[in-house]
């Protein structure tokens, strides 16, 4: 009796809800320039034993859609919104403004409901408005659009590679800095509270580089296996320490590409297209979402989901109302995810300077200079055959839908992609 009542006494002391309060750590693993086919899980001739092993334990996502490149995919995923509304179509150049404070944005959002954020790798989205401004409490990494892997430093030979603003110059092979600086933080970790670690990494952006053992064993399939392997050695480090900390059960991770591999580094085969285009080779990505316990293991999933899905799905995810107010373009896929098979979703589009609508397995692209294509992408996964002539009803009825959708986005001002941006004002999304 006196057990029973002690046992009733330590349950009256916990507070009310106590265990639903428990949120999932959030870890997103962004790479730069990975093809649809450089993943050993399409590809068994790349080595990426460890997204091979992610994939086995959670959703293999088989229609992702990033952005034709980098500075877009990033500003998607940060706030939900098409990244045209923002003025971001290309990627950005030195003195353009990119995510402003006043946007609301995914870091924020979990930061204000408790989160501890930080920001590691590559942060491309303004050096006006550096990565505290959009929420992180932690940057460490590089501003810009690529880094030399060795000497950490941009294009021009200037150095780019800071820890919170300060410039630091220290040693190391960039992905397994930053794979390092996780493992770290993860293990420094406040326990008191839950993490949304975002690891931005430049591999396999060019120029390529790896470390000297990497570079002997890939020696008859080139550099860009080297750096990819690279990549997944920093992906396997970071999960291992996950599971070192007893955290791989109760924490989120999501892996995909920004956009599809430029030529003539990465393949996007069977996809049409590289980097640069709404072509499914520039757009569609690999991408992987694990969560023991929560979601099925194992299951390829070929629910559409865009990147601009990710803020709501992950407030989905961890049972967090979305912020009173937000008018977001993306919508929450965790129903999809969670229950591992594909369920009816709203058309959404990828708008950059030519724009993709996409409906189920239709997709409708028209281009800056009002051409338009059609494709059943269910049949014609290699969008082989344009099909507007041939089912003129759903070229209709989709025209009429894209023209719905685009109405409130701004402008395209021109220019080719990574020389230009839109202009305009901001649009209203939908919720």
């Amino acid at each position: 009796m006196r057990l029973l009542l002690a046992l009733l006494s330590l349950v009256s002391a916990v507070p009310e809800g106590a265990a639903q309060s428990v949120k999932p750590n959030i870890l997103v693993l962004v790479a730069d320039d990975l093809g649809w086919n450089d993943v050993g899980t399409r590809n068994p001739k790349m080595v990426t034993p460890n997204l091979v092993k992610l994939a086995k334990d959670g959703v293999e996502l088989q229609r992702f859609y990033g952005y034709p490149v980098c500075s877009p995919a990033r500003a998607a995923l940060l706030t939900g919104l098409l990244p045209r509304r923002l003025g971001i179509v290309n990627i950005i150049m030195p003195g353009q403004p990119g995510v402003t404070k006043a946007t609301p944005t995914l870091p924020a959002s979990l930061k204000s409901a408790g989160y501890a954020t930080s920001l590691i790798g590559k942060w491309h989205l303004g050096s006006q408005n550096p990565a505290s401004a959009a929420g992180f409490d932690h940057f460490y990494g590089f501003m810009g659009a690529e880094v030399d892997y060795l000497r950490h430093t941009d294009k021009r030979g200037k150095p780019d590679w800071q820890r919170d603003g300060r410039p630091i110059d220290e040693p190391g092979y960039t992905t397994y800095l930053f794979a390092d600086e996780a493992s770290r933080q993860i293990r420094d970790r406040d326990k008191s509270r839950p993490f949304y670690l975002q690891v931005s990494f430049n591999a396999p952006h060019i120029d390529l580089a790896a470390p000297e053992d990497l570079v002997a064993k890939h020696k008859s399939d080139g550099l860009y296996g080297a750096v990819v392997e690279g990549l997944d050695i920093g992906i396997g480090r970071i999960l291992a320490t996950l599971d070192e900390q007893g955290l791989r059960d109760n924490t989120v991770v999501v892996f995909f590409s920004d956009n599809g591999a430029p030529r003539p580094t990465g393949s996007n085969a069977p996809l049409r297209g590289y980097k640069a285009s709404v072509d499914e080779g520039g757009i569609r990505t690999p991408a992987i979402v694990r969560w023991p316990r929560r979601i099925p293991a194992g299951v390829k999933l070929d629910q559409p989901i865009a990147v601009i899905d990710l803020f709501p799905t992950l407030f989905a995810a961890a049972e967090l109302r979305m912020p009173a107010g937000l008018s977001i373009d993306g919508v929450s896929q965790w129903p999809a995810i969670a229950g591992g098979k594909p369920l009816a979703r709203p058309a959404f589009l990828v708008a950059s300077s030519d724009i993709a609508l996409f409906d189920g397995d239709w997709k409708l692209v028209e281009t800056n200079a009002g051409q338009r294509s059609l494709y059943d992408l269910k049949a014609d996964i290699g969008e082989t055959r344009d099909l507007l002539k041939a089912q003129p009803e759903q070229a209709i009825r989709l025209g009429r839908l894209l023209d719905t959708l685009k109405k409130d986005l701004p402008a395209y001002a021109g220019g080719s992609i990574g020389k230009g941006g839109a202009k305009g004002g901001k649009g209203k999304g939908k919720k």
